[in-house]
C-alpha cells in the first residue's frame, strides 16, 4: 500500500504491514523516519544492515529472521541503501518475516524499478515516497520546533527557511543550534544573524544606508549595481526592518 509521507510523519503506526520501503530524494525526511521507528520500537531488538551486508552474505538476513530472540519476541530490521540489486533476496525472505518488521530505505527509485513496482502493487507491504519538502512544510517544521523559544517571528522563520532552503538535514542542525543558544532567553535578530554566520556584503550595506537616509539618486545607483543572493532575500528584508526598528 502506498502511504503519503505526511500521514506517516503524524503516526508511524499507520503502517500496518511488516515490510516497508521508504524511498526518495528527501534524505532528511528518511532519517526522521528512521528515528521515529527506533523510538517506536525501542523495546524490540533493532538490527541494522546496509545492502552490501546482506548481498555479501545472503544467508545473513534469513538467519537473523530465524534466530529467536532470548529477550524480545519481535525483531526490527533497518536496511539502508537498498536498490534493485537486492530485489530477489527481499522477495525470497518475505515468507520468513513472520511477526518481525523490515524497514528498507532507498534513494530515488525510477518508475521502472522492480523494487518500487513490487511495493506499489503488493497488498502485504507498504511504500512511502519521500519527496522534497516545499516552503510550506519547511516553515511548519520551523514553527513547531521553535514554538517554545520566545521572540520567534515570521521574519525568523523566513530567514531560517532561506538559509537552509529545502534541506531538512541542514535545517535540523540549525534548529538544534538555535534551541541550545537561545535556551531560556528571547531570540534576537542580531544574535541569530551571528549564529547562522550571515554577513552583509558591502554593496548592500551602502544601499541600505542610502535608502534609509532618503537619498533617492544614490539609492537608484546602488540598486543598479548591487548583487542580491536569492537565498538571502528574507535576510535582506529583515535587516532593513531591524534597522528601522532601532531608529
Amino acid at each position: 500500500m502506498i502511504y503519503k509521507s505526511y500521514l506517516v510523519e503524524q503516526n508511524i503506526g499507520v503502517l500496518k504491514n511488516n515490510l516497508v520501503l521508504f524511498y526518495g530524494e528527501n534524505t532528511g525526511l528518511i532519517n526522521d523516519f528512521k528515528d521515529k521507528i527506533i523510538k517506536s520500537f525501542s523495546k524490540c531488538d533493532i538490527i541494522k544492515f546496509n545492502q552490501e551486508d546482506i548481498l555479501k552474505n545472503q544467508n545473513l538476513l534469513l538467519n537473523e529472521l530465524q534466530n529467536i530472540s532470548l529477550f524480545n519476541q519481535q525483531k526490527i530490521f533497518l536496511i539502508r541503501d537498498i536498490n534493485d540489486k537486492a530485489f530477489n533476496l527481499i522477495d525470497e525472505i518475505i515468507p520468513g518475516i513472520g511477526e518481525n518488521k523490515i524497514f528498507l530505505f532507498s534513494e530515488i527509485l525510477e518508475k521502472r524499478s522492480k523494487l518500487r513496482t513490487f511495493f506499489e502493487k503488493d497488498k502485504e507491504s507498504d511504500i512511502v515516497p519521500c519527496y522534497e519538502d516545499n516552503d510550506l512544510t519547511i516553515k511548519k517544521i520551523i514553527s513547531n520546533e521553535l514554538k517554545n523559544i520566545t521572540g520567534v517571528s515570521s521574519q525568523t522563520v523566513n530567514l531560517l527557511k532561506d538559509v537552509c532552503g529545502n534541506d531538512r538535514s541542514k535545517l535540523k542542525n540549525e534548529i538544534e543550534k538555535i534551541k541550545t543558544f537561545f535556551s531560556g532567553k528571547q531570540i534576537s535578530f542580531e544574535e541569530l544573524n551571528k549564529l547562522l554566520n550571515l554577513e552583509e556584503n558591502d554593496d548592500f550595506k551602502l544601499l541600505k544606508n542610502t535608502a534609509i537616509s532618503g537619498k533617492k539618486n544614490e539609492t537608484n545607483k546602488f540598486l543598479s549595481k548591487t548583487f542580491f543572493e536569492n537565498d538571502k532575500l528574507a535576510y535582506y528584508i529583515a535587516t532593513i526592518n531591524q534597522t528601522f526598528l532601532r531608529l
